[in-house]
């Protein structure tokens, strides 16, 4: 049987009807239920790197010592050319060892005011305000990734990949100073290993294709 009574829509009553007010009726009476934002991964939007140093990715790992325990290890991978523009490892990870690692990396590679874009993602130490003013003072523009988006920081998230893999979960390192001195050595391999995403080239051959040609004549001497 059929109930007594049933609700009957505006249309049904031939009364015009907004949307805006059937929310503000319903949020009057409590009738709403909070929803969870499911648009939560913001990309920070496509760049396209067409030039040596103009897009860096960095990000940080931590890898276990007998001695010290976990250290950090702090990478800058070149997005053109894939080469590591910087790393360094340390005992803690605050703004201050990240900002290390960057101004070594712009003073070893002479990077000029507005000419590098850094990407980062949002762990604090690249959020902090120390951070974010010594890229400004140096002409650094900082472009943070997506929230929980590892795709928007690919370069470096596929780098910390291969080092595990190869490197980190086969070796047993007790002191820092060993775990720095193995992970010079691998780097330095890596510049010389080809790589599939810039055509089974090795990040050194890459780097020389956009060096001046009298610097390739030269060398070639």
């Amino acid at each position: 049987m059929a109930p007594a009574w049933s609700p009957r829509s505006p249309r049904e009553l031939g009364e015009g009807v907004n949307r805006k007010r059937v929310q503000r009726i319903r949020r009057e009476h409590k009738l709403l239920q909070r929803s969870r934002n499911t648009d939560r991964r913001r990309r920070p939007g496509f760049f396209r790197v067409t030039r040596p140093d103009e897009l860096w990715h960095l990000d940080m790992t931590k890898v276990w010592t007998a001695a010290h325990g976990w250290v950090y290890l702090h990478v800058i991978v070149h997005c053109c050319t894939r080469e590591v523009a910087g790393w360094t490892l340390d005992l803690r990870t605050r703004s201050t060892e990240s900002i290390g690692c960057v101004e070594a990396a712009v003073i070893a590679r002479g990077i000029a005011p507005q000419q590098l874009t850094l990407g980062t993602d949002k762990g604090s130490q690249f959020t902090s305000r120390d951070f974010r003013q010594h890229l400004s003072a140096r002409g650094v523009t900082h472009r943070r990734g997506g929230h929980r988006d590892p795709k928007s920081q690919a370069f470096i998230e596929s780098w910390f990949g291969q080092f595990k893999r190869r490197c980190a979960w086969r070796a047993e390192w007790e002191t820092i100073e060993q775990a720095r001195r193995e992970i010079g050595a691998y780097i330095e391999n890596y510049h010389h290993r080809p790589h599939s995403g810039i055509g089974y080239r090795t990040p050194t051959e890459v780097a020389k294709t956009w060096q001046d040609p009298t610097v390739l004549q030269s060398t070639a001497t």
